[in-house]
């Protein structure tokens, strides 16, 4: 049975619904590849959002090499191949489990994420191995996309995977920030914060294609810059550890990890590349897709049904509860003459796990929805609906990818008594949302640009029936 039936049918569910999937649709990576790149002839020329443009003779180069990671690498290099017809000598990149995407001229090796593990060290090495031996005739495309600082993993010698995944773990828990995780993973990594670039020949063209995770787009952050000068140094990896209790950890004090921090403080390990750089001479990077097309297409999308839209930004961030609360909060005090409206939210938050007792299944997006039904008081006649998703179809470690809120929802979390305090505690807000039947299961997409979420308020129903709702 479709979510709409499930949910008698509201209008604000089905057209917040179709608001999402035609956001998903904007940023899929093939579409933003074919919108940068485009060849007549030998002549191929690239651009981006920011309107940075770039054009090359590609019959000027000896070899043209595909590398990259990311949860969209993977059509992203699928649609260069097409563009680039043949011309592609070979590569190597690294996705999520799960892919089925082959291509001729490019190895894919398939890894873990957000956790990184062996299989993609074993990828990384391959990207390294491949450009350690290109030559100043030689065009490097690196592909970023979501993911891809999990997923392209090299840890700085004398350190194991092991540690770094304690560290990522404990950090993820925490409610660290993915821009203070990556300032961490960089100082821990031999590719991260522009350090990729060590590993090209000097005079060769490198030209980053990257499609953004991160708000505010700092291409610093996406990926942890594998291709970027990076501004962050040892002691800002420091701080971080310090500001979330990490640092002081006796067990981490032992362990390389601090070892190695330690060295980069004192200077006897050489900090990432820094702007200025002359390794970046030769170094492109532009930015093809972002949270912000995908919500422009969203609101683009609720307009064409005569709602009107209030675009609140791609700029979210903090603990999901307390953007549930706004989410909520944006539901009240409208004068049927302003109806039907709709508020479009990008950006992403956080959850602080607990550290003492065991979590449930869920993820932001869902702890929202249920932040938010604490907050809401719809009326039976009330057409209204809040839907929140991460673009990936992924949200936190369950299978949902967000979840949705509607008077039906309201009234089965009364009718069933469901202690919404207690999920929320719990971090348990794929339970709750399954038993009420408002959870958005879409699978991967395979794109990656942040969380959306969209009210939906439509003009009140006439009628009233509850009979449906079981």
């Amino acid at each position: 049975m479709s979510l709409e039936r499930r949910h008698r049918e509201y209008h604000s569910l089905k057209y917040a619904l179709g608001a999402l999937e035609s956001a998903i649709m904007a940023v899929q990576p093939e579409i933003l590849i074919r919108r940068a790149l485009k060849l007549r002839d030998s002549k191929l020329s690239i651009s981006d959002i920011r309107g940075n443009k770039a054009e090359l003779d590609i019959d000027n180069f000896k070899s043209i090499i595909v590398v990259g990671a990311g949860k969209g690498t993977a059509k992203m290099a699928k649609a260069l191949c097409h563009i680039l017809k043949g011309k592609i000598t070979h590569g190597a990149i690294n996705v999520p489990y799960g892919n089925k995407t082959h291509l001729d001229s490019i190895y894919i090796t398939e890894a873990n994420h957000p956790i990184p593990d062996e299989a993609g060290i074993e990828g990384t090495k391959k990207i390294i191995n491949i450009l350690k031996k290109t030559h100043k005739s030689d065009l490097v495309f690196v592909l970023i996309s979501g993911g891809g600082s999990a997923l392209m993993p090299f840890p700085v010698g004398g350190l194991k995977l092991e540690d770094k995944k304690k560290i990522t773990c404990k950090m993820l828990a925490s409610g660290a920030s993915i821009d203070e995780i990556n300032i961490v993973r960089k100082h821990l990594s031999l590719i991260k914060g522009g350090q990729l670039v060590r590993f090209v020949k000097r005079g060769c063209t490198i030209f980053s294609l990257i499609l953004s995770d991160v708000i505010g787009d700092n291409i610093a952050t996406i990926a942890s810059g594998p291709t970027v000068p990076d501004n962050s140094t040892f002691k800002d990896a420091a701080f971080i550890l310090q500001k979330y209790h990490i640092f002081g950890n006796k067990t981490l004090e032992r362990s390389p990890i601090f070892t190695i921090i330690k060295k980069g403080l004192e200077g006897s390990i050489d900090d990432t590349p820094k702007p200025g750089n002359s390794i970046f001479d030769n170094v492109y990077n532009f930015l093809i897709g972002n949270n912000t097309l995908a919500c422009n297409k969203a609101v683009e999308s609720l307009r064409k049904n005569n709602i009107q839209v209030i675009h609140l930004g791609s700029s979210f961030n903090g603990q999901a509860i307390d953007f549930g609360k706004l989410l909520g909060r944006l539901t009240t005090d409208f004068a049927i003459s302003s109806l039907p409206i709709a508020f479009v939210l990008g950006g992403e938050t956080t959850v602080k796990l607990n550290k003492r007792r065991e979590n449930g299944k869920g993820g932001r997006n869902q702890e929202a929805i249920l932040s938010a039904a604490m907050k809401c008081r719809f009326e039976d006649r009330d057409d209204i609906t809040i839907v929140s998703m991460g673009t990936d179809g992924i949200d936190g470690n369950s299978m949902a990818a967000g979840g949705f809120l509607t008077p039906k929802t309201l009234y089965l979390i009364q009718k069933m008594n469901i202690n919404l305090k207690k999920y929320l505690k719990n971090h348990d807000s794929y339970t709750a949302l399954k038993k009420i039947n408002s959870s958005l299961i879409s699978g991967s997409t395979g794109t990656n640009v942040n969380d959306i979420a969209i009210i939906c308020i439509m003009k009140k129903n006439l009628e009233s029936d509850r009979d449906d709702c079981s």
